[in-house]
């Protein structure tokens, strides 16, 4: 192989690696990676991305173009993307996780319907807080600013190498167990309410046995509930302000963990 079609095929090595990154990163970062957008969409947004990246990618003096050292580099590149991704996605996560004990202390887990953002059947109060997240996190800039992390992570993280070490899955480990943590925080005001709300419930049906406090339970529950959501839907914005800019940091700190030493 002479010197200039080494050149081109490293040029073109060095494209569809980035390819293959910001490919990762759409199929699982909030807003790019829902089904509103269709699969061929997203291919061109990665291509575009990566015309617009590729300028400024430092060329490596050499590339081992046989078979698995080559799809080995596809595939840890592929897994990059995946893991910014995933890190963007750690407040919407909890923002479901919270919609969904909502709806099971609601009772409305039976009144699923289908979702264009996942595909699939979700329940009303999970859906409303996944989308509330969605209009406050486009209005926060945070799909921008996660392009901006993307092009930051080709300065931190060359395509040429990558960094999976433990401090990664640990990271990784702490965010996932934050889901939960902010999840609860996020239902915390209707949850409360809903909790002291069985507990009368539950002495009521002590002192008037002969009342049918299971049938009263679902109305008000539902009541209590969209109340309690309604008055505290401020706090509520502010509480998603303050965690997506902590994801904005998650983020950052996933791709330094990334750098190769």
């Amino acid at each position: 192989m002479d010197s200039s079609t080494r050149e081109i095929l490293t040029l073109f090595a060095l494209w569809l690696f980035a390819l293959v990154r910001f490919v990762g990163f759409f199929v699982q970062a909030p807003i790019w990676g829902s089904h509103h957008f269709d699969k061929k969409v997203l291919v061109a947004a990665a291509a575009a991305m990566t015309i617009i990246v590729f300028p400024e990618l430092p060329v490596p003096e050499y590339f081992d173009f046989n078979v698995f050292p080559f799809m080995l580099m596809l595939v840890t590149q592929l897994v990059v993307g995946i893991v910014i991704g995933f890190a963007s996605f750690m407040i919407m996560a909890a923002a479901q996780f919270g919609g969904e004990l909502l709806d099971t202390q609601m009772g409305l887990s039976v009144a699923a319907s289908f979702d264009p953002a996942s595909g699939s059947s979700v329940n009303m109060m999970r859906r409303m807080k996944f989308y509330l997240a969605m209009i406050i996190y486009l209005c926060l800039d945070g799909h921008h600013f996660l392009i901006r992390a993307m092009f930051k992570s080709f300065e931190l993280v060359p395509v040429t190498g990558c960094n999976f070490s433990r401090d990664l899955i640990t990271q990784l480990v702490k965010m996932t167990g934050q889901i939960f943590y902010l999840g609860i925080q996020i239902a915390a005001p209707s949850l409360a309410a809903l909790f002291i709300t069985q507990i009368g419930l539950g002495l009521l049906a002590r002192v008037a046995p002969q009342m049918n406090v299971f049938m009263l339970s679902f109305p008000l529950n539902i009541a209590v509930g969209l109340t309690l959501i309604c008055a505290s839907l401020y706090i509520l914005i502010k509480t998603y302000q303050i965690f997506f800019m902590m994801d904005n940091e998650w983020v950052m700190n996933t791709v330094k963990v990334m750098v190769p030493k």
